[in-house]
């Protein structure tokens, strides 16, 4: 392994540290190092390559995605009666958090599409259908889904006709329950804007008459 990729790897180990401070130091460090070019040659090789034992953009994506559950779950379990300053730096910290993954995305696809759809896809369902999580971060998951996936035409290939109509089932379910009023599926708690959801059922047609 590179120096480099080296580099990438502890730094993407340290984000799962337990303090929170050591944690802070390490996702300013990652976001430096995947914008770093050598890096980013190395990362872009190994995802084109396809073989897994090697570090790649999907391999980092999931790293994120740990410190993500963990800043969330911090914040989910701090002290709710705190001052109004200690409230704005926690609003200012969830901020940071939701648009972390699409700063991600946009450095992983910048020069062509080398994140898996599945992960992405998997990535918002499972943000969305946790009710804490959707308030926090639903507004970045639909703008993830409308213009870094929707909007990519690779993207269409890279997913089963089973799992297009798992999708569409859901947002047409949200859409029905939706309109009837204000209280939302259980198991899918966040309503997405109507333009995402009625572009994802159209790509969804398209795709089952081309297919």
């Amino acid at each position: 392994m590179s120096l480099a990729l080296n580099d990438l790897l502890i730094c993407c180990r340290q984000l799962e540290h337990d303090r929170a401070t050591e944690r802070r130091k390490e996702i300013e460090k990652f976001k430096r190092l995947i914008r770093d070019p050598e890096t980013v040659q190395h990362l872009d090789r190994h995802s084109d390559s396809k073989q897994g034992k090697y570090l790649n953009w999907d391999a980092v994506f999931r790293f994120l995605q740990k410190y993500i559950q963990k800043e969330t779950e911090c914040l989910r379990t701090a002290k709710p009666n705190v001052s109004a300053s200690t409230q704005t730096s926690r609003q200012k910290k969830m901020q940071e958090i939701s648009s972390l993954v699409r700063y991600f995305i946009k450095c992983a696809n910048k020069r062509a599409p080398r994140l898996k759809c599945h992960e992405l896809l998997n990535y918002i369902m499972d943000t969305v259908k946790d009710s804490s999580n959707g308030v926090i971060y639903g507004a970045d998951c639909s703008n993830i889904l409308l213009k870094d996936i929707l909007s990519v035409r690779k993207y269409w290939c890279e997913i089963s006709q089973q799992q297009w109509l798992g999708r569409s089932q859901q947002f047409a379910m949200q859409k029905r329950i939706t309109r009837s009023g204000p209280y939302l599926h259980p198991d899918f708690t966040l309503p997405f804007p109507r333009n995402v959801r009625n572009k994802f059922l159209l790509f969804i047609s398209r795709y089952m008459i081309d297919s």
